[in-house]
């Protein structure tokens, strides 16, 4: 983990505090751009499969690949808006000098990033939508090449996520950062108007919905993700 990162992560957030660390990881450690070689690829996938309880080869790709971005995600995107938000600090974490560990499970577990670069201020413009084109951008690549699953679906489950982040970091403190704001789609801003993100989600009931299903119901033993089912119809 990067410490002071981590300890202005929300306690709520926990989990995923140790989500980015500087260093090169242990031997296990895989960088990102190897994801794109197919048989490193499908082994992660094949690990998470089996930690699913799943028979190799039985499962719905698009929805396991999926299911698979929402464990990506989520440490991902803990450490990074932490850092932007509570920090005014952006993370290094393009996708091409970014490393990947993975748990027994095949889940991803820690993001490393080189140590120099962890500890150097980038340039202002590297904010929220830094995150969304160096990083965010090629892995929906990724998975659309992987599986032919529709980017929409990843863009979902990041909006998602990153959504749920803000709002436990505080709507106050995150409206206190327009770009990041803007990007979530949570005002106007014409730096991030029509990212991918801020069309994600859209207002139902007084909450925020998913546009596209994350397909995680097509998993066997897997819940849906509850309210966030674009089940009902989506409104603006």
């Amino acid at each position: 983990m990067i410490p002071e990162i981590a300890a202005a992560v929300p306690a709520s957030l926990g989990t995923y505090r140790a989500g980015v660390a500087a260093g090169p990881g242990g031997p296990a450690a895989t960088p990102l751009t190897a994801l794109h070689d197919p048989a490193v690829f499908d082994a992660a996938l094949a690990a998470f499969e089996a930690g699913l309880g799943a028979a190799p080869g039985t499962t719905d790709r698009r929805a396991l690949v999926s299911y698979w971005s929402q464990f990506y995600l989520a440490p991902l995107a803990t450490p990074a808006l932490t850092a932007l938000v509570r920090l005014r600090r952006p993370l290094p974490l393009a996708f091409a000098t970014t490393s990947l560990e993975l748990d027994a499970a095949g889940r991803p577990a820690r993001f490393l990033v080189e140590p120099e670069a962890a500890y150097r201020m980038p340039g202002r413009s590297a904010g929220l939508m830094g995150l969304v084109e160096d990083h965010l951008r090629p892995f929906v690549e990724l998975c659309r090449a992987r599986c032919g699953i529709a980017p929409r679906v990843i863009w979902g489950n990041a909006a998602v996520i990153l959504d749920h982040v803000a709002r436990e970091l505080g709507e106050p403190e995150t409206l206190a950062c327009p770009e990041v704001a803007a990007c979530l789609g949570w005002c106007g801003g014409a730096p991030c108007a029509g990212n991918p993100l801020a069309q994600a989600l859209c207002a139902a009931g007084g909450s925020r919905r998913r546009r596209v299903c994350c397909l995680r119901r097509r998993l066997p033993g897997v819940a849906s993700c509850g309210a966030l089912c674009p089940a009902g119809r989506c409104r603006g």
